[in-house]
């Protein structure tokens, strides 16, 4: 399992990437730390997001949805499709031919753990069946899954080697790699 940062350094390095929903939440922590250095190995990075901090600042609720100017390599949906009201309508809008999502995992305890005491805004979580089916309604044909689990903290790095014996109940997120 990896955490964000490390999918962000493996497969978007040297890439133009257009980043739905991922302006971040704004805030300076360790977390966020980390994502920005790792964003930084792409040659590009345009996010569209209702937040502010947005390069294209679209609504991704309100269809429906502008054409996103520009070309990229691969577009990127990190935790974001589970709150959207029309996540199948969003995956066909997505411009390009690669798509990278990761979802919340459902199989996970620290998934569900997460979201009950974050107060999670979650409208779906996912296993990879309906991950797959979602993606697919989208338009978007699974290439490889796997599993997330951040690694921010000595605990998350204890939980992420043994969780490696068993990703798809342990990783808090399923990653999919996607393309048309």
């Amino acid at each position: 399992m990896k955490s964000k940062a490390d999918l962000i350094r493996e497969h978007l390095a040297g890439m133009r990437v257009l980043d739905i929903g991922g302006a971040g939440y704004g805030e300076q922590n360790a977390y966020e730390e980390e994502l920005s250095e790792a964003w930084l190995v792409c040659k590009q990075r345009v996010c569209v997001d209702c937040s502010p901090h947005a390069d294209i600042p679209i609504n991704l609720n309100a269809l429906p949805l502008p054409p996103v100017p520009g070309m990229y390599d691969i577009a990127t949906a990190f935790d974001v499709l589970e709150h959207l009201e029309h996540p199948v309508e969003v995956l066909r809008w997505i411009p390009g031919n690669r798509l990278i999502v990761i979802l919340p995992n459902a199989l996970s305890w620290f998934a569900r753990k997460m979201e009950r005491k974050n107060g999670s805004k979650h409208l779906y979580s996912f296993i990879p069946y309906t991950a797959s089916v979602l993606l697919q309604e989208g338009g978007w044909r699974v290439a490889r899954i796997e599993y997330q689990f951040g690694k921010w903290s000595a605990l998350a790095k204890t939980i992420n080697m043994i969780g490696s014996w068993m990703p798809s109940r342990v990783g808090t997120g399923i990653v999919l790699h996607c393309e048309r």
